[in-house]
């Protein structure tokens, strides 16, 4: 009896924490589908800001950006970023710039991929500056997770990792 006794008990937990396991699954899962709604509803308003709280430079070297003003702001069909850069430059230029990447101009090349499957949304495109023009591929992971890559044909790649929020 005593054995039955325990084995009865025995069950019950298991169940009890495998219905309990399900529950933080399902619970994890709605989170992320809302998280991921946020963003589809950010990029569908076609104004929303990135900002960059780390950089990546291509010889692996990550820099601290949160004690730096640094954004990329995209409002319809134009695009603005004035961030740092770190790293090799191709060739130097006579302008009067502070070296980092800035510009402020109508993107081309504009798309923008939906993956349903990853919860991801990735926003392609080009800027001309004077100096400059500037392939970016921004990839919305959730609000406080994207990543900015930065080519240029002057510079060598660079990217951002940092947060999404609303244009002001």
């Amino acid at each position: 009896m005593k054995t039955l006794y325990l084995a009865t008990i025995i069950m019950l937990s298991m169940m009890l924490s495998a219905v309990a396991q399900n529950s933080k699954k399902e619970e994890k899962k709605r989170q992320k589908e809302e998280q991921y709604q946020a963003v589809l509803n950010l990029v569908a308003s076609g104004k929303f800001d990135f900002f960059a709280r780390k950089a990546n430079t291509q010889k692996g070297r990550q820099v601290d950006l949160t004690t730096r003003g640094n954004y990329l702001r995209i409002d319809g069909e134009s695009a603005s970023a004035d961030m740092p850069y770190f790293g090799r430059a191709f060739s130097a230029g006579y302008s009067n710039s502070d070296g980092g990447i800035n510009f402020d101009g109508q993107m081309e090349e504009h798309e923008v991929e939906q993956n349903d499957k990853k919860q991801r949304v990735l926003i392609k495109f080009k800027v001309r500056s004077p100096d400059d023009t500037f392939s970016c591929a921004l990839t919305i992971y959730s609000i406080q997770s994207a990543t900015l890559s930065v080519t240029s044909n002057k510079r060598q790649a660079i990217s951002y990792n940092g947060e999404m929020t609303d244009a002001k």
